[in-house]
């Protein structure tokens, strides 16, 4: 950002576990990986963590929150540098608020038909600018394509964790544990499917993916 903030946005379409000690984690990496040894703690930016979700993560009923570190008595902030938003898709309000921007923002990333995202792009000067680059980016086959791939790889891992159960795995093992990801990115690199892919898919990093093609 202008103001030297950074800022981690995700957006994650099937549910995942522990998505909060993931986002953690990558907050941390992020904020961490600013300075070098010997430097100063005060080169250190904000960081700020968007994750946009197309699943119920929180136990309430609000489809945005805001996260800061905070004392639990009076609540004042121990520091402005850590921040999570978190967008649940699922729990968007049918009303509109045009002074709403997050909650047009919102309605904008979960719009399916050419009308929705017409009639929101009108509400927003920025939000008209997205929808002209999403049009671009619809007529362009190379990203079609890879679009096209990402959603039949979500596809492919959710039938493969239903087909590990069925034959009698854990679901937590399933989820969990590195072994589970393993035997699924195996079946997802026999696909073709590309790394990168399959490592967003699994939660393995593209190395762990890399390795197990050499196998």
């Amino acid at each position: 950002m202008n103001d030297n903030t950074e800022i981690d946005i995700e957006i994650q379409v099937a549910k995942f576990p522990s998505w909060q000690a993931r986002s953690l984690f990558y907050w941390s990496k992020m904020y961490s990986e600013q300075i070098q040894s010997g430097q100063n703690y005060d080169k250190l930016k904000k960081c700020i963590s968007i994750s946009i979700l197309d699943f119920e993560l929180l136990n309430i009923n609000k489809f945005y929150s805001c996260y800061h570190l905070a004392e639990d008595t009076d609540h004042s902030i121990y520091t402005d540098k850590i921040e999570f938003h978190v967008i649940e898709l699922p729990k968007i309000p049918e009303e509109f608020k045009n002074d709403n921007l997050i909650l047009l923002w919102a309605k904008f990333l979960n719009a399916e038909r050419k009308e929705e995202f017409e009639m929101i792009a009108k509400k927003d000067v920025y939000i008209e600018k997205a929808y002209q680059h999403l049009q671009v980016i619809s007529q362009d086959k190379e990203k079609r394509l890879e679009y096209e791939t990402r959603e039949k790889a979500i596809r492919d891992y959710n039938f493969l964790i239903k087909k590990s159960k069925e034959e009698g795995l854990e679901e937590g093992r399933i989820e969990g544990e590195k072994e589970g990801k393993f035997k699924i990115a195996k079946n997802m690199l026999q696909k073709n499917l590309d790394i990168s892919v399959i490592a967003e898919c699994t939660g393995l990093s593209e190395e762990e993916v890399k390795t197990l093609k050499e196998i």
